[in-house]
């Protein structure tokens, strides 16, 4: 090896050692920034009292103000059971027409569909005959009364005719009343128009819902052909915890809205309040009528959300603009010394004429002094040293 490569193997090794030596001091002041940390809460704000000034800073208390108290309730939409029908027929038969179609709107009265069965002759068939029977029944009591009047025929014979005729009467009327049932005249009947179908009508004014038989099926009797459902009364069905209950009565209004339909509030008014808890559920049923229900858009079992105005109550209030939103969650400002505020989580609930219900999460002295005007400023302070600190 040359003195010249042993010069410069010399060389590197002082150029290290001497890097070393300068890095080594640079660490210290890493660990003096840890060691002077600052532990500050980060709900504490320091807002000087010059800001204040400026900010125009004001405190109060959380006073009991007289709030139009709002129980909120979850529920359905619902229909009363005279707004719904399930159509079935009296007698079984093979369907032969269908004239309507699901969701198609029907007058009362209105030929749903028509099925057809033999044994409808047989029944138009002893109409007819306990119609003649009756006749001749009535013929034979007039006579039998005539010869009771003369005393030539006995008494016993004339209380027989006279017990006939009531027999035909009654099983005549309620052959009519049969007939009838199964949407066939007894007028029409007695004009010698015999059909071996019947027609199938809507109870009701209505929407068609379900259909359940075809063309060609055989339709038995308790089976359901049709559902028709009247939406113009629909009502809610609210479930309302009992801690709850207290606070409702009739007449009450709710305001309510869909979750999956987009809109203002609607409007109804409790009609009815359940008198029993829904299973171990711990809540009473509360029925109210829509008012004003001009919205086709609104069907039978959708969920709503709902609140009842339950009157005029104190409850623990501050103004509107005492409250802030930071991430999520609502805020005041509760001052703790001449220059600093502590951020305090509340809930809150009723905002009526410029103040709002606040429930503090933690225990607060009632004379704690809150940020009633001005609190936004307090916040953006916050923000602004959230930044520098960034």
């Amino acid at each position: 090896m040359t003195a010249y490569n042993i010069k410069i193997i010399v060389l590197c090794g002082l150029l290290s050692l001497a890097a070393c030596s300068k890095q080594a001091p640079a660490e210290e002041p890493e660990a003096a920034t840890t060691e002077t940390s600052t532990t500050a809460s980060p709900f504490v704000v320091s807002f000087s009292e010059a800001q204040q000034k400026v900010g125009g800073i004001e405190l109060g208390t959380i006073e009991n103000k007289p709030l139009s108290a709002r129980v909120t309730a979850n529920g359905q939409l619902q229909l009363p059971p005279q707004n719904k029908a399930s159509i079935n027929p009296l007698m079984g038969g093979v369907v032969r027409s269908i004239p309507v179609k699901e969701g198609e709107y029907v007058q009362k009265g209105k030929v749903l569909a028509t099925i057809q069965n033999p044994e409808l002759i047989k029944l138009q068939e002893e109409y007819l005959t306990t119609r003649n029977q009756l006749r001749f029944a009535e013929q034979d009591y007039d006579r039998q009364r005539t010869l009771s009047e003369e005393q030539v025929g006995s008494r016993k014979r004339f209380e027989q005719a006279e017990s006939d005729v009531q027999v035909q009467r009654a099983r005549l009327k309620a052959l009519a009343t049969h007939l009838s049932a199964m949407g066939i005249s007894p007028r029409n009947v007695e004009a010698g128009q015999i059909t071996s179908t019947m027609a199938i009508t809507a109870p009701i004014n209505g929407f068609v819902r379900v259909i359940d038989v075809n063309m060609g099926s055989y339709a038995q009797p308790g089976q359901q052909m049709f559902e028709l459902v009247n939406n113009h009364h629909l009502h809610l069905e609210l479930s309302v915890f009992e801690r709850d209950f207290s606070k409702m009565k009739e007449g009450q209004k709710v305001l309510f809205t869909m979750p999956n339909v987009a809109g203002e509030p609607l409007e109804a008014e409790i009609f009815a309040l359940g008198r029993a808890f829904e299973g171990d559920s711990r809540m009473v049923t509360v029925h109210a009528e829509l008012e004003n229900n001009k919205n086709a858009n609104l069907l039978p079992g959708m969920y709503v959300n709902a609140q009842i105005l339950a009157g005029k109550q104190d409850l623990p209030a501050l103004p509107e603009e005492s409250v802030v939103r930071y991430k999520g969650k609502h805020y005041v400002f509760v001052k703790e010394g001449p220059s600093t505020f502590r951020m305090q989580e509340v809930e809150t609930g009723i905002a009526e004429n410029g103040f709002m219900e606040v429930k503090p999460l933690k225990e607060m002295p009632a004379t704690a002094q809150v940020v009633t005007k001005g609190a936004y400023y307090v916040l953006a302070e916050k923000m602004k040293s959230e930044v520098a600190e960034e």
